[in-house]
């Protein structure tokens, strides 16, 4: 990602939810079910790599398989 890019490298679960065009609720239970790529906890909140999801959504998997 160049440095004039506006876009983050990490989305916050509402960010994430509004890309999916799915609830937070959804993403927030995807996420205890460590089912979407690329989380990682900054503190209290969590946060989700742009560019894994994209990768994953242009894969057709973006859900890992259930554990």
């Amino acid at each position: 990602m160049d440095e004039n890019s506006t876009e983050t490298e990490f989305l916050n679960s509402i960010q994430l939810a509004n890309m999916l065009s799915v609830s937070v609720k959804a993403v927030i239970k995807w996420r205890a079910q460590r089912r979407i790529p690329g989380a990682i906890k900054c503190g209290r909140v969590w946060r989700f790599n742009r560019i894994e999801i994209r990768k994953r959504l242009l894969s057709g998997n973006l859900l890992l398989p259930r554990k």
